[in-house]
């Protein structure tokens, strides 16, 4: 009865360790670890939590870094690509340069309307970040972080606006003057965009590395609790399939033996 008992027990946990090998988890249902399948549930939760708020940072950052390319985009029309070197290219260089007043009024027009489609053009899901999109995103802990870049066209930035009735209104050295203060005005007006924005991108960034490092802490948590060892699992189906064929081989032994006994018994 002692071999029978034994060999249902080892049976079980054959099954049990088979279960366990061919899943790779170690928690296969609430019988395994009542109170690590809790702790595993939660951890894997803070998992799927953590996936949510890095989709989300990944969706500010891909916004962010569209609008800055617009923005940069903005900054070589205005001072073209040297921004130490206001002649060299851009708005500002051409109204620095040596075309007749009608000829800088009419290349600085142009230049403005290849500004207001740039800012037409920028955009995220169909939206023109550079017209005054606001959009918040969770940081993770109950953080946030609002990214508003403002709006910078012709047609609602007052710089801007400035700018364009500046270029309007060129017809000597005084009035292009005016418009190239109008144009470094917008200029630092940009920068200063570009600035908050950058600082927005960099916070992001530093929320994205320790989400990471959280990650791979709560995963590496999980995993403890949940993977089974297979070494180890091999080593006790080992051990059971031993201790199931000597329960076996007493189970075939006794009921030799009383058959034996019968026959001498009854002779």
């Amino acid at each position: 009865m002692r071999a029978i008992a034994t060999f249902k027990r080892v049976s079980t946990d054959i099954s049990d360790i088979q279960e366990r090998i061919t899943t790779g988890q170690r928690i296969n249902s609430g019988k395994d670890d009542p109170g690590g399948l809790i702790i595993r549930e939660g951890l894997r939760a803070d998992i799927k939590n953590i996936h949510a708020t890095q989709a989300n940072m990944t969706q500010a950052e891909i916004l962010m870094d569209t609008a800055a390319s617009g923005i940069m985009q903005l900054l070589e029309i205005l001072r073209g690509t040297d921004p130490n070197d206001p002649t060299n290219g851009g708005l500002l260089g051409e109204l620095y340069g040596s075309l007749d007043y009608a000829d800088k009024k009419t290349v600085a027009q142009d230049f403005m309307k290849l500004y207001d489609a740039v800012v037409d053009s920028t955009k995220y899901n169909n939206e023109a970040l550079l017209k005054g999109v606001t959009k918040t995103y969770q940081l993770g802990g109950g953080q946030t972080l609002a990214v508003g870049i403002g709006t910078l066209s012709t047609g609602d930035n007052a710089a801007a606006a400035a700018l364009q009735a500046a270029i309007g209104d060129i017809a000597d050295d005084t009035t292009v003057a005016a418009a190239i203060t109008a144009a470094e005005t917008l200029l630092g007006g940009i920068a200063q965009v570009s600035g908050t924005l950058g600082g927005s991108q960099k916070i992001v960034a530093q929320n994205q590395k320790l989400l990471d490092s959280r990650l791979t802490s709560v995963a590496a948590a999980e995993g403890r609790i949940s993977n089974a060892d297979i070494a180890i699992e091999s080593s006790r189906m080992a051990r059971a399939e031993l201790l199931a064929q000597n329960a076996m081989n007493s189970i075939m032994y006794t009921r030799s033996y009383a058959a034996f006994s019968v026959m001498s018994l009854f002779g």
